[in-house]
């Protein structure tokens, strides 16, 4: 009967992600005009030194099948994602599903961020969600690894588990221990054996506020938060972002950083970043929003512009689901059309690129290009240009 339980509503929450999730990327790739057929060029951009680029939120995603907690939720979050690949990559470079639905390992991550785009730095989210994945997604290892290995090009936030209070503040530990900068948090979870989505919230006073606390004694200064991509109301509360309004008020020491902020709920995003100073807008997601909706993304910056500290709004790409290459490209190129109530100047693009994350890790970016100028990626992109994208991926 169980088994039957969870079938049924595997299925039901299914249907529910792909309604929350990924019905606009399931029709964008059908209806709406795309950008994704731009040229490639291996030659670096004659204005590349005036942009050093950070980039906020990127991954080492196991997709593979032996990976799946739950096989349908998993596959259908899979397959939401590859159908923004499709749309955001050109054919020419797009992978098929069988070489994009792999374990992607640390190493080619970084070929493909830094080899194959302008891309200097990276931060690297681990993920929480263990209801699906049986390593997160992102495990805390390859997000340590890197850290550890290539420190002049890894910022790290490691992932811990809200929904395991048995084991979030050892987990913690064992992060920081390793080298974590931050934190990275998932707020919401499929609870198969209740048949519902649960939810835990930012300004929780048994849950989240201590540990916060914890955090912040342990010397952590950021903390991501995944929100507003499956907001469906009522029933994903927890993705919404009224809840850090007290979490930030009460550490203002501590940066909160809003993942995906401007995908939903734009208004009171904007609000949230008026009323605290302490809160970030990371556009993982809406980055992609010129390659395929430029009007979207014009309105959004027009919010962002003219409403928001532009010191707080932060470029991260959701690579290696998108290819960097192409969102960095489409954001350096992008101007405000005729008309426009905003403007969008190459100093405002340097901050939003990498200036602002750089700020508030204390990255001198200056004494940074000089510390990267001699490593491997930075000698072969000097000789060659950029490699080609997902190159080795494509040849298997």
């Amino acid at each position: 009967m169980i088994e039957l339980q969870k079938r049924n509503f595997e299925r039901r929450g299914a249907l529910r992600t792909i309604g929350s999730l990924g019905a606009g990327a399931l029709t964008m790739s059908a209806g709406l005009p795309s950008r994704a057929n731009a040229e490639w060029s291996p030659e670096l951009a004659p204005n590349s030194e005036q942009f050093f680029v950070i980039d906020a939120v990127a991954h080492c995603y196991n997709h593979a099948p032996y990976n799946r907690r739950l096989r349908r939720e998993a596959g259908n979050s899979i397959n939401t994602t590859y159908s923004y690949h499709e749309l955001c990559t050109p054919e020419r470079f797009r992978l098929t599903y069988q070489q994009w639905e792999r374990d992607w390992q640390a190493d080619e991550v970084m070929d493909v961020m830094l080899l194959e785009s302008a891309t200097n730095m990276v931060c690297m989210h681990s993920v929480p969600m263990f209801d699906l994945y049986y390593d997160g997604l992102v495990s805390n290892d390859k997000g340590a690894y890197l850290k550890n290995k290539y420190p002049d090009r890894v910022v790290w936030y490691a992932a811990v588990d809200l929904f395991n209070q048995d084991r979030m503040y050892e987990v913690a530990d064992e992060a920081i221990a390793r080298g974590a900068d931050g934190i990275k948090l998932y707020p919401t979870q499929l609870n198969v054996e209740q048949g519902k989505w649960e939810g835990w919230f930012m300004d929780d006073e048994e849950l989240a506020l201590p540990f916060f606390d914890y955090l912040q004694g342990k010397g952590i200064k950021h903390i991501a938060i995944h929100k507003l991509v499956g907001y469906t109301g009522d029933k994903t509360k927890a993705l919404g972002v009224e809840d850090i309004h007290r979490a930030a008020e009460t550490f203002p020491n501590i940066t909160f950083h809003i993942v995906h902020a401007g995908w939903l709920l734009l208004e009171e995003t904007v609000r949230l970043l008026n009323a605290r100073d302490n809160v970030t807008a990371v556009l993982e997601g809406p980055m992609l929003f010129p390659l395929f909706d430029l009007d979207k993304f014009t309105r959004l910056m027009s919010m962002y512009m003219n409403r928001v500290d532009t010191n707080r709004i932060i470029y991260a790409s959701t690579a290696v689901n998108q290819h960097p290459y192409w969102i960095v490209k489409s954001f350096i190129d992008y101007q405000p059309p005729e008309g426009a109530d905003f403007s969008l100047t190459d100093a405002d693009k340097a901050k939003i690129l990498g200036g602002n994350f750089a700020r508030y890790h204390d990255i001198n970016m200056a004494a940074q290009r000089l510390k990267i100028a001699d490593d491997k990626w930075s000698k072969e992109k000097a000789v060659h240009g950029f490699r080609e994208p997902y190159l080795m991926q494509r040849l298997g």
